[in-house]
């Protein structure tokens, strides 16, 4: 065992010396400094252009992958907008709802039954904000908090995103400058939602709610 362990400590020092010389450096020092310049940089690679405008792409992508958009003007119109999606989807009135600052700006119809809270096993429906969304992949954001809980993301059968116009990028490369601009520092969790839960492991067929959400509903804003 202990020849094995010093050959092991050998090979892993030569791989360490090759990486040094590559790298130009005769030591195991860091530059911090250096290292946080370079991550403050974080240089753009290339970026594919599209033709459509960003709100036309992002509904086409996320529709594409099964989910669902709903378009209203003001925060004033998405009680509305998410009491017509319960209605139409026959899920009674009851919803679980993170405590982010955009949601309490909401005032919610009387006849939904709305709670703040960690979602449990019997949740149907849970309604969350996203830190953003990206125009290029159609794809949402969205980050743990406090009053962020991530398994608001995945496990209600049926997940909202109200998501004003104001917070769409271009590409995953702005969406990480937005989470930068944040000032918070790096959340607990990032997570990037393009549509609902689906799997085609079991003989390719396409089954949806495998390791989260059935339904995904994004209501824009704006």
């Amino acid at each position: 065992m202990a020849a094995t362990a010093t050959t092991v400590t050998g090979a892993r020092e030569q791989i360490l010396n090759r990486i040094r010389d590559a790298l130009g450096r005769d030591t195991d020092e860091i530059d911090i400094a250096a290292l946080r310049a370079r991550i403050a940089r974080h240089p753009r690679h290339i970026e594919p252009a599209f033709d459509e405008s960003p709100t036309q792409r992002l509904c086409a992508k996320l529709e594409a992958a099964a989910a669902s958009v709903a378009r209203v003007d003001t925060l004033a119109e998405v009680g509305a907008a998410v009491e017509n999606y319960l209605q139409g989807n026959d899920l009674g009135r009851q919803l679980v709802c993170s405590g982010d600052a955009l949601l309490q700006q909401i005032e919610w119809p009387p006849s939904l039954d709305l709670q703040r809270r960690v979602p449990l096993g019997a949740d149907s429906v849970g309604i969350t904000s996203a830190l953003c969304a990206i125009a290029e992949t159609g794809t949402l954001m969205l980050i743990s908090g406090q009053q962020k809980p991530t398994s608001l993301n995945f496990l209600p059968d049926h997940h909202i995103v109200v998501l004003p116009l104001d917070q769409l990028v271009m590409r995953m490369e702005d969406a990480w400058d937005r989470l930068r601009e944040e000032g918070a520092g790096m959340p607990r969790s990032v997570n990037f939602i393009s549509g609902p839960s689906k799997t085609a492991d079991v003989e390719q067929t396409v089954e949806y709610g495998a390791h989260g959400p059935r339904c995904l509903h994004v209501i824009l804003v704006g």
